[in-house]
């Protein structure tokens, strides 16, 4: 081979060695350029994930912060939720005033003015457009009851005073009237103590059979007035047993705390006919409320669990309690077994949804309950806030002009039908509009969610004349309980906790229908044992109280 033939081929490998060198750096540049490219995604994955994680705890903290002016509205702010029509009638202008001029600003010039598209405020009552005050109270001092025993106290003039200053012989005075000022005197806690004489009868000859006169069988050194007092003091007045047992202590009556207990309980198993009569009495109505709150049980170990006391009342009329171990949708279910009602009034909570459907009642809202979501979220969303905010002040103005009224069943769903239907309309067709822009997860967000599924249940109350707007009847029914058990703490066990419940029944129930409890308790106790059980509704606190009208509403309690 010639020089020039080797040289070539040389030349040529080496141009295929440079060849393969290039496709292995191009080879090697590529991986590299492909492992930045993952890279490059993993980290913009990382970012999106970073971002998302942020976006996550800015929500948290927006959630957080919310938890936490709540937490200190309710414990050191005012916990009202009423907001007067002249302060959203004015947050509304100013609303609209933003709005006109953002918008205003961002118009072109041919266009129309914003104020022509400005919502027109609601028309003053006739009258005049001044501002209507409210009504003052009326001056001086309430005279005292007058079915309060009066004693005379004489308060005789000084005889140095009896004559005349200013005649020269100085004549004695006359008197020519009298200025009678009344102060309310309490007489000084006293006990005493009867002793109940039962003579024993024989026959002088046979000596055969001993006849005594029947006397009460309950076996306790109390009477009836004393007892009355002590679950007075604990079930409607709030004080609890060893406050009671000092008390004693300061008059000198050593009890014991065991003692007063075995009382209590005592007065609660006689009354159980009673309840059990209310109770059947509430069953029987079209339309039932319903409300629970937590109590603390002890358990026979020492430990503490957490209880329930359902309350099932009327609006502002009877109430009766149930005492249950859990939160359990049973509870309720088995006590309205067997219920004529057609409607349960009550919060959205999630025990009500097995009982709803097991026993084919309709559920009515509570409008308190989401109104105090949207109050809640007034920082949020204020605009929105304040529209339905006005909206419900408008349904709660309703209602008290129908009550002011004092109108009828079919007054009532005449009123609800003509004012209160539409507003409720346009109520919930801006719910569902600002369910749909706000995110869910917000305060306003969560408020509208719970706004949209309870609002079917919301729109029956027009409907049902029994039913109220709200289920502030049974909550107020529940305040002797949450009063109460920050004195007392705890119930006894099981057995304790169905006795409370008993006691709170006819406590409540007397509270909300104007019966003194202590002179009911100290009438109907001694009558149970010898009562008829076919007219035991004579007994229970609205049978009483309809019986002897003016017994019932003197205050006068029994010797």
């Amino acid at each position: 081979m010639s020089t020039g033939g080797v040289e070539g081929l040389e030349e040529l490998q080496s141009l295929r060695r440079a060849l393969a060198e290039a496709q292995a750096t191009v080879r090697t540049l590529e991986a590299e350029n492909e492992a930045m490219e993952q890279q490059c995604q993993a980290m913009e994955r990382q970012q999106q994930a970073m971002e998302s994680e942020r976006a996550a705890m800015e929500q948290r903290l927006q959630e957080l912060e919310h938890q936490l002016k709540l937490l200190k509205r309710c414990l050191f702010g005012s916990r009202s939720e009423k907001v007067s029509a002249e302060e959203l009638q004015a947050r509304i202008a100013e609303h609209a005033r933003e709005a006109a001029q953002a918008v205003a600003d961002s118009k072109r010039p041919d266009q129309p003015p914003a104020e022509a598209e400005e919502e027109k405020p609601e028309p003053r009552p006739k009258g005049g457009g001044k501002k209507t005050q409210k009504q003052a109270r009326p001056h001086g001092r309430n005279p005292l009851p007058d079915h309060l025993p009066r004693i005379r106290v004489e308060h005789p003039i000084d005889p140095a005073r009896s004559t005349c200053p200013h005649c020269p012989d100085h004549p004695p005075l006359v008197p020519i009237g009298e200025d009678i000022r009344e102060k309310l005197h309490k007489l000084p806690v006293q006990y005493v103590v009867h002793q109940h004489v039962y003579p024993k009868c024989v026959c002088p000859r046979c000596h055969d059979g001993v006849v005594m006169p029947e006397g009460p069988d309950h076996g306790l050194k109390a009477d009836i007035t004393v007892v009355a007092d002590v679950v007075v003091q604990k079930y409607a007045e709030h004080k609890p047993l060893y406050r009671q047992q000092q008390a004693f202590e300061r008059v000198g009556i050593p009890l014991r705390r065991q003692t007063l207990c075995d009382w209590t309980g005592w007065c609660s198993d006689e009354v159980a006919p009673v309840v059990r009569a209310v109770r059947e009495y509430l069953l029987r109505q079209d339309c039932v409320q319903s409300d629970e709150t937590p109590v603390r049980m002890q358990l026979p170990d020492g430990q503490m669990h957490t209880a329930r006391l359902w309350a099932y009342g009327l609006p502002w009329a009877e109430v009766v309690f149930d005492f249950r171990t859990n939160k359990s949708h049973h509870g309720p279910e088995e006590w309205l077994q067997g219920a004529q009602a057609r409607y349960l009034q009550a919060d959205g909570g999630s025990s009500y949804g097995p009982v709803l459907r097991h026993l084919n009642l309709l559920h009515i809202a509570c409008m308190a309950h989401l109104r105090r979501k949207i109050f809640e979220a007034r920082e949020d969303a204020p605009v929105a806030c304040d529209q339905l905010l006005a909206l419900i002040q408008q349904l709660y103005r309703i209602e008290r002009r129908a009550k002011e009224e004092k109108r009828d069943r079919d007054g009532l769903l005449q009123l609800r039908q003509q004012e209160a239907r539409p507003v409720m309309e346009n109520l919930g067709e801006l719910v569902r509009l600002f369910a749909e822009m706000r995110p869910p997860k917000t305060p306003f967000g969560r408020a509208m969610g719970y706004a949209t599924s309870q609002w079917e249940a919301m729109m029956r109350y027009l409907e049902v004349p029994e039913a109220e707007l709200d289920n502030n009847s049974i909550e107020h029914a529940l305040r002797s309980v949450v009063m109460g058990r920050r004195n007392w703490l705890h119930v006894g066990q099981e057995v304790g906790g169905e006795r409370a419940a008993n006691l709170f029944t006819l406590m409540g129930s007397c509270r909300r229908l104007g019966v003194e409890p202590y002179q009911y308790l100290c009438d109907i106790v001694p009558r149970l044992g010898r009562h008829p059980q076919k007219d035991i509704w004579e007994l229970t606190p609205r049978g009483w109280r309809d019986a002897r009208p003016k017994a019932a509403g003197s205050g006068v309690p029994t010797a």
